[in-house]
C-alpha cells in the first residue's frame, strides 16, 4: 500500500487550494459572457430566475472542461510560487528531495482532474448540451408570445422584424401583424396580416407564425421587380434565437456510442463526417492538457516573479491562450479534412509536451537560470521602451 509522506500531502494541499479558486474564478469569467443574453431572456421573455439558473447549469460543463486544465496550471504556479518565494522548495531540495519527488503529488492531483475532465468530455457535456437545446426550445416555445410587446418592433426571431398592434391576454393571439422578412438575400418580403398565432413544432424544434387574412409584398433586388400575394392562411417557419449554445454542432450533443456510430457510418459511405471526427478526437486530446499544464507549471513555479502572484496569473493566462489558439487551429484543420482528426487535435498537446519535458528536465538538473522567471521578458520590454522613451 502506497503511503503518503508529509511533504506529499503538503505540496498537494498547496496546489489544490489555488486550483479550486481558479476553477471558480475562471468559470465565473466565462459565464459572464453569457449574462447579457440571460438578462435579455429575463427582461424581454419573462423567463424566471430559477429557469435561468437551470440554463447556467447546462452551460457549465462546457466551461468546466476548459477551466480544469487552466486551473491546474494556475494552482501549480501559485502553489509552487508561494513555496519558492518562502524558500521552502530550496530547503526541501537541500534535504535531498528531488524535483521529481516534489512533482509526484502534483501529477497525482492532475490525474484526478484528468479523469474528471474526461468524464465531462465523454458523458456530462453531451448530456448537458442536448438538455440545453431542449430547455431553450421549451422556454422559447412557451415564452415567445410573452416576449412580444404591443406596438414595438421586435427582432427576437433571426432575420425577422415583427410588429404587433395588440396581443390578447386570454389566448396570446396577435392582432394587426406586420413582419419584415429579410432572411433571404434574393428576395425580401413584407407581410401584413389581420391576425396571427404562434405554434411550436416539437419535431423540428422550430416555431411557426400562422397568419390569417393578409398580403405578402415581395421585392426581388436582382430584377427590381415586386409582387403582391393575398392569403387566407400563411405559415412562416422560424428557428428560435438563443445565443446560449453553439449552433450547428450536433456532434457535441451526441453521447460517445452514437458519435462513434455516426463516424463509422459516414466512413462506410465514403463521406467522412469531419465535424464528428474532430469532436471525437477532442474528447481524447483536450483533457490531456491537465497533465501537460501540471508538468509545465512545476518548473515555471520555481522561477521568481518580480510582479508577484499576479505575474504568475498572467503567465497562466498567456499559456492557456496559446494552447487554445493551437487547439482552434487543429480543430479547423480537422473539420476541413486537411489533417487526420486525432493528429490535428493533438497539435497543442504535442507542442506543450515537448516544452514541458524540456523545461522540467532543465529545472530538475539545475540547468536553468534560477534568477530569471518567465515574466522577465515582459519586464525587459517595459524597461526597454521606458529607456527609449526617456532618451
Amino acid at each position: 500500500m502506497l503511503k503518503l509522506r508529509t511533504i506529499d500531502r503538503y505540496v498537494a494541499a498547496e496546489v489544490i487550494g489555488p486550483f479550486v479558486m481558479g476553477v471558480g474564478l475562471l468559470t465565473f469569467a466565462l459565464v459572464t459572457g453569457k449574462l447579457l443574453k440571460l438578462t435579455e431572456m429575463v427582461v424581454n421573455h419573462g423567463v424566471g430566475l430559477g429557469q435561468v439558473m437551470g440554463l447556467i447549469g447546462y452551460i457549465m460543463p462546457a466551461f468546466l472542461e476548459l477551466t480544469f486544465p487552466m486551473a491546474v496550471l494556475l494552482g501549480v504556479l501559485l502553489g509552487f510560487g508561494r513555496m519558492s518565494s518562502d524558500r521552502e522548495l530550496i530547503a526541501a531540495r537541500a534535504c535531498g528531495i528531488s524535483l521529481y519527488q516534489l512533482a509526484l503529488p502534483v501529477i497525482a492531483v492532475a490525474l484526478v482532474v484528468y479523469a474528471l475532465a474526461s468524464w465531462f468530455a465523454f458523458s456530462v457535456r453531451p448530456w448537458a448540451n442536448s438538455n440545453l437545446q431542449a430547455e431553450i426550445y421549451r422556454l422559447t416555445r412557451t415564452r415567445s408570445s410573452a416576449g412580444l410587446k404591443e406596438k414595438i418592433f421586435d427582432s427576437s426571431f433571426p432575420g425577422l422584424v415583427l410588429y404587433v398592434d395588440h396581443i390578447s391576454h386570454s389566448n396570446s393571439a396577435l392582432q394587426g401583424v406586420l413582419i419584415s422578412d429579410a432572411r433571404s438575400n434574393q428576395q425580401q418580403n413584407t407581410i401584413i396580416a389581420q391576425r396571427g398565432i404562434i405554434l411550436p413544432d416539437e419535431n423540428n424544434h422550430t416555431i411557426t407564425l400562422r397568419l390569417f387574412d393578409g398580403s405578402v409584398f415581395g421585392v426581388d433586388p436582382s430584377s427590381h421587380s415586386s409582387h403582391i400575394t393575398s392569403f387566407r392562411i400563411y405559415d412562416l417557419n422560424v428557428e428560435p434565437q438563443t445565443g446560449l449554445a453553439d449552433e450547428g454542432h450536433a456532434p457535441e450533443e451526441m453521447p460517445y456510442g452514437e458519435l462513434k456510430g455516426v463516424i463509422a457510418k459516414a466512413r462506410a459511405a465514403h463521406k467522412p463526417d469531419y465535424l464528428a471526427e474532430a469532436e471525437m478526437a477532442g474528447k481524447y486530446t483536450v483533457p490531456l492538457a491537465t497533465l501537460l499544464f501540471a508538468l509545465i507549471g512545476v518548473p515555471l513555479g520555481l522561477k521568481p516573479a518580480r510582479g508577484g502572484q499576479s505575474e504568475r496569473f498572467g503567465v497562466a493566462i498567456a499559456l492557456f491562450f496559446l494552447y487554445y489558439m493551437l487547439m482552434r487551429m487543429g480543430r479547423t484543420l480537422a473539420e476541413r479534412g486537411m489533417l487526420n482528426a486525432l493528429f490535428a487535435m493533438a497539435i497543442p498537446d504535442l507542442v506543450f509536451l515537448g516544452l514541458a519535458l524540456w523545461m522540467f528536465y532543465r529545472s530538475a538538473n539545475d540547468r536553468t537560470d534560477q534568477g530569471r522567471g518567465p515574466g522577465d521578458i515582459l519586464w525587459d520590454l517595459i524597461e526597454h521602451f521606458g529607456r527609449k522613451g526617456a532618451a
